[in-house]
């Protein structure tokens, strides 16, 4: 198995060197993108995202709620 220099932790996960981290390269760029941003347009990233997962959660939440 080989060695991930920025996760080490990857190791013990099963993660394969050789296999296809696009994904995680994908992740790196956004977060290096998100850091280089002005602290105001972060705030507005960060409460978009919120936006998005307390809109995701709703219909869970109210899914065993018959309607009147």
């Amino acid at each position: 198995m080989g060695d991930c220099i920025f996760f080490p932790a990857a190791r013990q996960w099963g993660m394969d060197a050789k296999a296809d981290h696009s994904g995680e390269a994908e992740g790196l760029r956004l977060v290096r993108a998100f850091l280089s941003l002005p602290p105001d347009k972060r705030a507005e990233v960060i409460a978009f995202a919120e936006e998005l997962a307390r809109a995701k959660r709703r219909p869970e939440e109210g899914a065993d709620v018959s309607p009147g």
